[in-house]
């Protein structure tokens, strides 16, 4: 042991003795342990970056999951009170379409001065032999059970909550409370976030030729966007997405893009097909958020390990 400290020691004498060699030699161990340094900081900023961003990924995924949870109770406690209606109850057994139709428009044109027009109820009975039902009607009578979910309907894209109303355990006829699926941008625009929905575009065919030309822009290969509903800003953030960061985001990844951290799920409707995607995200701009502390903090460590490069560079010559 004693030798090979000896032996280090000449070494380093030998060297000490040629200046040049001496020199070139503290500048290459300098410049090595400053580049190991400066990857080390920026790996692990890169990392909790990275946690950060996973971390508000599931944030995000969460509070949609609350707020559908909020949405279906709120439609469900819509559709119980009107159950109770005898008035309501009666035409619906009877079929009286033309009563059914007057409190539709009565409660329609009562709620669209509240809430934006989002939501909207519809009275369907069994008596009605004419009127062919969609496959969720059908399978609310049959099963006597409660349906709640996304729709893709002729006139927009709802969650929809179906209540049969029974009379001697039998099936007389069903209510329906659906509110725009758009209903949830009010939620994120309370918090300053981005939130948006892309429409599978194969399920366009569903929607009635009014609410569907001229109304919707490509996004990528396989969705579109209702261009009237979000801003220019948003349209142009989100038209720039190509289908890989837009397959990431499916998958339930994240993508940052000079404006915006954006993440999403599959969205599915009540027999579930996938009818599009959502997308929540965040201005990186947006002061006080997650997303521009995390861009904050790695531009400084990139800047202090600059300052150390630049202060061990002028210190060595």
């Amino acid at each position: 042991m004693f030798g090979f400290i000896k032996m280090i020691e000449r070494f380093l004498a030998k060297i000490r003795s040629n200046k040049r060699l001496w020199f070139t030699s503290i500048f290459i161990t300098a410049t090595l342990g400053i580049s190991l340094s400066i990857f080390m900081l920026i790996s692990t900023t890169d990392r909790i970056s990275n946690e950060v961003y996973i971390s508000q990924t599931k944030e995000f995924n969460l509070r949609y999951k609350d707020l559908e949870k909020i949405k279906e109770k709120k439609l469900q406690n819509l559709a119980s009170v009107l159950s109770y209606d005898n008035a309501l109850i009666d035409k619906i057994q009877t079929n009286d379409t033309a009563g059914m139709a007057q409190i539709e428009n009565e409660l329609n044109a009562k709620v669209a001065g509240q809430d934006k027009g989002f939501i909207t109820f519809k009275f369907y009975s069994t008596q009605n032999k004419t009127e062919v039902f969609r496959n969720t009607i059908v399978s609310t009578i049959q099963s006597k059970n409660n349906i709640f979910g996304l729709e893709v309907l002729l006139d927009g894209i709802f969650y929809v909550y179906l209540l049969p109303i029974l009379k001697d355990d039998k099936v007389i006829g069903v209510i329906e409370v659906k509110e725009s699926i758009y209903a949830l941008k009010d939620s994120f625009d309370r918090l300053n976030q981005e939130f948006a929905f892309l429409l599978d575009s194969k399920m366009t065919a569903l929607l009635a030729i009014q609410n569907r030309d001229g109304i919707y822009q490509d996004i990528g290969k396989n969705y579109l966007i209702d261009s009237k509903i979000y801003t220019n800003k948003t349209l142009a953030n989100l038209t720039s997405l190509n289908d890989q960061s837009i397959q990431k985001i499916a998958q339930g990844n994240y993508v940052v893009n000079k404006d915006s951290f954006l993440n999403g799920r599959l969205v599915r409707d009540t027999n579930g097909v996938d009818i599009g995607l959502f997308i929540f995200g965040e201005n990186v701009n947006k002061e006080g958020g997650f997303i521009n502390m995390a861009q904050k903090m790695t531009n400084q460590v990139v800047s202090i390990a600059l300052g150390l490069i630049v202060s061990l560079l002028l210190f060595l010559f």
